[in-house]
């Protein structure tokens, strides 16, 4: 059958207006190219707002207890030793007695210059009378004085050989440890014993090269002894030059000790709390590292462009990490930040504020 030319174009205009509708509206809510390529660019990022805080600067240290006086006393001269009238571990006062040697001569020695300084004295008074009287030249009396003078200095070198029979303990504190016995022969520099200070004692401890600078005298301190013993102190020594081996500085605590309970050398572990200082707490998931090694975090700009930011860790918490080098309130990036570099423009979802 033959269609007639009028209904096939009629048929073809149709069929192309039914098309044309159709196309419309199936691309109708599609963006334009240019839209697609922009949007590919702008990848989606999640960020939390990190407030400006306060860290409170703990250093860890390891090292041990030390009495802040500990003398090894010595004899100052020689014999045999006499009496020990004091037992080991007892608690002695400033010039207690110790040790104490055989007197021997000594005594002896006194008196003789003691019966020369009465005689000489004798001798002075009259020679002064004498030339009162123009029976003696001031040669004489002048002479008389030396012998006087004399007389005087055996009398004191006699006294202090005597004393030096008696050892005495230089401070109160404890007898820790005593080196000779009855009927031991000491000579010069002979050690009697150790006398140990108990109240103020120390702490001490090895700080690193970068660690010093933190710590100022006068911070406070807790330690915890291998005794089990928990106590606070302060900082009252920072050397000011490192141990040439090690490369650390030695720090001193101070600690009180009234009872006496810390002993010697007990091995210590202790913090120190150095000055706070404005700080920030990050995630630890925002941590990024940099292509020149730097450690830091992709911040948002108020353009909403990432910035890198160097940061340094300064230690943990349980909201993340302490980090220092940022500046006031922050956007920190912590999700999709290895995907997005520097200056690139994002769009963001945000997880609250962390303080």
């Amino acid at each position: 059958m033959n269609v007639p030319q009028s209904v096939k174009l009629a048929g073809i205009i149709l069929a192309s207006l039914v098309a044309y509708f159709l196309l419309r509206t199936l691309f109708a809510g599609e963006p334009s190219l240019d839209a697609i390529a922009a949007d590919e660019d702008v990848f989606k990022v999640v960020t939390t707002t990190v407030a400006l805080g306060e860290w409170r600067d703990e250093i860890e240290v390891r090292g041990r207890t030390k009495a802040l006086k500990k003398v090894l006393v010595k004899s100052e001269t020689a014999g045999v030793v006499a009496k020990t009238p004091v037992a080991q571990g007892s608690q002695v006062s400033a010039g207690d007695v110790l040790c104490e040697i055989e007197v021997d001569a000594r005594s002896a020695q006194l008196s003789e210059a003691r019966a020369a300084l009465a005689k000489a004295r004798l001798d002075y008074n009259a020679a002064i009378e004498l030339s009162k009287d123009g029976f003696r030249s001031e040669t004489g009396v002048a002479s008389a004085k030396a012998a006087y003078d004399l007389a005087v200095a055996a009398v004191e070198r006699a006294k202090v050989e005597l004393s030096k029979t008696e050892i005495t303990a230089p401070f109160d504190g404890v007898f820790d440890a005593r080196n000779v016995e009855v009927g031991d022969f000491v000579n010069v520099g002979s050690p009697c014993g150790t006398v140990i200070q108990q109240d103020p004692f120390l702490v001490v401890g090895a700080v690193a090269e970068k660690e010093v600078q933190r710590i100022r005298t006068g911070d406070s301190v807790k330690a915890a002894l291998a005794t089990g013993q928990n106590i606070d102190g302060i900082v009252r020594f920072i050397s000011r030059a490192a141990d040439p081996a090690t490369r650390t500085f030695l720090v001193e605590i101070e600690v009180p000790n009234e009872n006496g309970d810390i002993r010697d050398g007990v091995t210590a572990q202790f913090v120190i709390f150095a000055e706070n200082r404005n700080a920030h707490v990050v995630p630890h998931s925002a941590l990024v590292l940099h292509d020149n090694g730097a450690t830091g975090v992709k911040t948002l700009s108020d353009e909403e462009r990432v910035e890198f930011q160097p940061v340094s860790l300064l230690g943990e918490s349980d909201a993340g990490i302490w980090v220092a080098g940022l500046n006031g309130d922050v956007n920190v990036i912590i999700r999709g930040q290895n995907f997005v570099e520097a200056g690139q423009k994002v769009s963001t979802t945000t997880e609250g504020e962390i303080r």
